[in-house]
């Protein structure tokens, strides 16, 4: 028989006050606040994260573009000795215009039908003597630049190489293009031409008497990009030889965008190794102030409009600051970019990167 359960004993929900429920809103309200806010802070750091990796990978890939080309300056194949280039047309070795009356921008009857060549100065694409040079916070080129001009206050770079060696270890001379002869055999002999015509000697020996291209690039920021979108948005961009031959508009390409400034300076080997400000004693039996047998060390940077006549340039120094496509709201980039010969604070709200690199030349010599 069942026992009855006095009726004090029974147990009958209760139902949630109202005090309770306001109080559970207002935790889980502040718990949706602090997830929403974490979200929102999480979301900003990325952002920030993928813009600055963004930034840094495009000035790595600039600085990949660049440096090669300066690693090779003054690359000439069998010789490093530009001196020794003699420019001829027709094929004939007879009558020639040597390579430091085309420096000296003396030659222009002998340079007649290389045309466009011209176009950036006076003998400027055949100026193979100069394999390395720049203009300081200025555009410095004859022939004008692209997107809408070149930014003030940018550096300039130039060098100038032989192309690398042909497959079949020959090549083949081409019309319309600058080219250079350059022979294992007799290296103090090189040519170089433009018409297509080879000179009957030395004759074309694989590996050991070739004809290569002759490379001319110069590296320049413009203030517009290609970007149709955005306008006020600067590129690095260089110039190139091409065909025809040509060195102006026809061949400016843009390397990336958002490059805002490309500073230079130049490496030079002045013989002072202890540091005491003076050429180290032996080194200059002549007294002329500039080492005799400079070991390739950079005791000294300077300005592209600062090299010294007759000092060895031995590594390039370059610095590229890169801006971000659009600006960030809420962000003010107040911060000091001190670089080069360049102090420059923004105010602003684009965020930017600022890469240096140093940059051994492969083919150092006395200029």
């Amino acid at each position: 028989m069942k026992t009855m359960r006095h009726p004090s004993r029974l147990h009958f929900a209760r139902g949630v006050t109202l005090v309770e429920l306001l109080i559970a809103l207002v935790i889980g309200a502040v718990l949706i606040a602090g997830a929403v806010y974490i979200y929102s802070q999480s979301r900003r750091s990325a952002t920030v994260n993928d813009t600055q990796s963004r930034l840094q990978e495009n000035a790595r890939y600039a600085m990949s573009l660049i440096e090669p080309d300066i690693q090779l300056a003054g690359y000439y194949g069998f010789s490093n000795h530009p001196d020794d280039f003699k420019f001829i047309s027709g094929g004939s070795t007879s009558t020639y215009t040597t390579a430091s009356k085309m420096q000296a921008r003396a030659a222009d009857v002998a340079l007649a039908g290389v045309g466009s060549t011209n176009g950036c100065g006076k003998n400027f694409a055949v100026n193979v003597i100069a394999t390395i040079q720049g203009s300081n916070n200025s555009y410095g080129l004859a022939c004008g630049a692209l997107g809408g001009g070149a930014q003030a206050n940018a550096d300039t770079l130039t060098i100038r190489r032989a192309s690398t060696p042909p497959a079949n270890g020959l090549g083949a001379a081409t019309a319309n293009r600058l080219q250079v002869l350059v022979s294992r055999l007799s290296p103090t002999t090189q040519y170089l031409f433009a018409d297509g015509n080879l000179p009957a000697t030395p004759a074309l020996k694989a590996n050991l008497v070739q004809v290569r291209d002759l490379i001319v690039r110069t590296y320049y920021v413009a203030r517009n990009s290609t970007n149709p979108n955005v306008t006020g948005l600067p590129a690095l961009r260089v110039k190139a030889l091409t065909d025809g031959p040509s060195f102006d508009n026809a061949a400016d390409l843009e390397i990336m965008r958002g490059v805002e400034d490309f500073q230079v300076q130049f490496g030079i080997d002045t013989g002072d190794y202890d540091g005491n400000g003076t050429i180290d004693a032996g080194r200059d039996s002549n007294a002329d102030g500039i080492p005799d047998a400079p070991n390739g060390i950079a005791t000294r940077y300077v300005n592209p409009n600062a090299l010294p006549v007759g000092f060895q340039v031995v590594s390039v120094r370059i610095w590229l600051l890169v801006r971000a496509e659009t600006p960030e709201q809420g962000f003010v980039n107040n911060r000091r970019y001190v670089y080069a010969d360049r102090d420059v604070t923004v105010n602003d709200n684009f965020r930017r990167v600022l890469m240096s690199r140093t940059i051994q030349l492969r083919n150092t010599r006395t200029l």
